[in-house]
């Protein structure tokens, strides 16, 4: 299978060959669904048993042409995972995709990801682990930690861990984060000082993105520092632009690297606008939002936001935090709707934030 080149990019075709080009997107994480059983405190959305959505629900034709766009773009290097929100949660979907790809011999899947709130059965988890392996599953993530156990019983995520090792193998289930399940911290019964110390705890050996859910629970454990500090002379040209992996939810929102929320394109199936049609014809000058970070970072948002109202906090977690935090006010105040999307990425009817 070929892959596109560098120089097929609309702004790489300007570029000398010094100048960093915009990357090919060599993978994808399809975000089949924000519906998720849990709130937890790191999510990088607001994910929750209230965010699914029909229109951010991703069908099996989207998820198929999604994938099918990764390996257009990069040939047999092309990778795609498969994510949520919780993507379990419409097991019968996530089926049909796979069959759907073995159908048409596309290659390429790298895992499916899961937080075990399924895995109430040995029965269950066996027979739905075989008919994935049977249809292209060869590996299965697994999400467990102190967020993820305030909502997910232990022993679930243990029963799956173990029924995928006599399915998939050794390497066929990879644990997010092994050290936690072998000494866990289990955080449902604790109280909010007990909690927080707990997060403390797992954020000193683990950053977060704090974008999301994570950007409104997490970033008081962190030491803040002013918006000068954190931004300046400190552009996301590589972040956005240098990013090779993409997710990309059901309404077809493309998000480069980590930066969700942030829309490059939309895969439309009714306009006929594919993944690599995108990627080809991306300008990021035309972008209102990528073309001021990617030249002056969250400082350049900044200046925009103050002229609507915005307020500088006393502090920041992080770059990130700064960007998210004006971006949020920003769709808040309903500007660049278009990019800034969807709202489950800021907080929108989550009942946390209502």
């Amino acid at each position: 299978m070929t892959s596109v080149q560098l120089e097929d990019n609309v702004v790489n075709k300007t570029l000398g060959p010094e100048q960093p080009k915009f990357k090919i997107w060599s993978s994808a994480g399809l975000m089949l669904t924000y519906w998720c059983p849990s709130r937890c405190a790191c999510c990088y959305v607001f994910a929750g048993p209230d965010a699914g959505r029909e229109e951010t629900e991703m069908s099996v034709e989207l998820a198929i042409a999604c994938w099918r766009g990764v390996r257009e773009l990069a040939g047999a290097r092309g990778k795609v995972h498969i994510t949520g929100g919780e993507p379990f949660g419409n097991y019968e979907r996530l089926k049909r995709i796979l069959q759907a790809a073995c159908e048409e011999r596309l290659s390429g899947l790298e895992k499916i990801e899961t937080n075990a709130y399924w895995c109430t059965d040995d029965k269950l988890v066996r027979r739905r682990l075989a008919e994935l392996k049977e249809i292209g599953l060869t590996r299965l993530q697994v999400s467990t930690d102190v967020y993820h156990q305030e909502y997910i019983p232990l022993e679930r995520v243990e029963r799956v861990v173990r029924i995928a090792r006599e399915i998939l193998g050794e390497t066929g289930i990879q644990i997010r984060w092994r050290d936690f399940l072998t000494e866990p911290v289990l955080t449902a019964n604790m109280s909010n000082s007990q909690r927080a110390a707990a997060f403390s705890a797992a954020l000193a050996k683990r950053r977060e993105r704090l974008l999301g859910r994570a950007a409104e629970e997490l970033v008081n454990l962190f030491p803040l520092r002013s918006y000068r500090e954190n931004a300046e002379g400190n552009n996301c040209y590589r972040a956005l632009l240098g990013a090779r992996h993409v997710h990309i939810d059901g309404s077809g929102n493309i998000f480069c690297g980590t930066c969700i929320g942030i829309v490059a394109g939309r895969v439309d199936l009714k306009k006929r606008m594919s993944l690599a049609e995108i990627w080809r014809g991306f300008d990021y000058h035309k972008n209102p939002i990528f073309s001021i970070l990617a030249e002056q970072g969250p400082v350049g948002l900044l200046k925009q936001a103050l002229e609507l109202g915005y307020r500088v906090r006393a502090g920041y977690a992080d770059k990130c935090h700064l960007c998210y935090d004006i971006r949020r006010f920003l769709f808040n105040k309903g500007v660049h709707r278009e990019i800034l999307t969807p709202g489950v990425c800021y907080g929108e009817n989550d009942k946390k934030t209502d």
